[in-house]
């Protein structure tokens, strides 16, 4: 994807958001002893451009973080989730939410105003929340978590181990989940790959009752990571999330394609690789 600039980026990004071209994916989160108990599914943002391109989140995702418009993605992902399980007898789902949602009060405000709208939905929602900056430490961001737990809703800490994530943040607050960086995973060394997956699945382990090491592509990281402790395990190897989107919304049908079960107009659940 190309770009002048940043700003271009932003631009694109929210352009798409107002014309519902943005959409999720799914990848499930497997149990790691039996590998078909899929545990939730998380959502993975997908932008359709104008000329029928689709893209990552990965591609414009930083420059919406660097610009702090990445809450406006969060809520426009969470509002496609609420309305896919409000229309779906699916699994749970996962939704990232990334640490400027908590870095002012109007931002807390907005996010649990829409979490608290759809509270009859909590149960089946894990949102997991991304360090792109340390504010998550800062005062009374830990009792905000709370208050969204007590809500009904699964609070997870993604991405552990690398970036603002560390054992300062996950011991100041209550979790759920913790999701250990695909970097422990895939170090090429295995011994090295070993040692530290296992220390970070211990120290993970003292906050969270749940364990997910991310990025898993090959059986012999599946076994490392079974062995070091995890519950769970995320990657490529149980499920290849699509690149076209799964659900852009029912507003948008044309979006739906295969996943609108026939004359209904509900989304159903794509089945990924497993």
């Amino acid at each position: 994807m190309s770009f002048d600039d940043v700003d271009s980026i932003v631009r694109t990004a929210l352009q798409a958001m107002r014309q519902g071209r943005i959409g999720f994916s799914l990848q499930q989160v497997n149990c790691v002893n039996e590998h078909h108990e899929v545990f939730y599914s998380e959502c993975l943002a997908r932008l359709e451009k104008l000329d029928g391109t689709v893209i990552t989140a990965g591609e414009f995702l930083p420059a919406l973080e660097a610009s702090g418009h990445a809450p406006e993605l969060d809520r426009h992902i969470l509002n496609l989730a609420f309305e896919w399980l409000s229309n779906s007898a699916s699994v749970p789902l996962g939704c990232n939410v990334s640490s400027l949602n908590f870095s002012s009060r109007e931002r807390r405000a907005m996010l649990f105003d829409q979490l608290h709208r759809n509270r009859s939905l909590a149960p089946q929602l894990v949102l997991e929340v991304t360090e792109s900056a340390p504010v998550i430490q800062q005062f009374g961001v830990a009792e905000f978590i709370q208050d969204i737990r007590n809500l009904g809703y699964r609070v997870a800490i993604d991405d552990f181990g690398t970036g603002y994530s560390s054992p300062e943040t996950i011991f100041s607050m209550a979790v759920d989940i913790i999701k250990i960086d695909a970097f422990f995973a895939q170090l090429s060394r295995r011994c090295e790959a070993d040692r530290l997956l296992h220390h970070m699945v211990g120290l993970a382990s003292c906050v969270a009752p749940t364990i997910v090491v991310e990025g898993i592509e090959t059986y012999e990281q599946l076994t490392l990571a079974r062995a070091a402790g995890a519950t769970h395990v995320q990657g490529y190897l149980l499920s290849e999330p699509t690149l076209c989107p799964v659900f852009r919304g029912l507003a948008h049908p044309a979006a739906l394609g295969s996943t609108t079960a026939r004359g209904l107009g509900v989304p159903c659940f794509t089945k990924l690789s497993a």
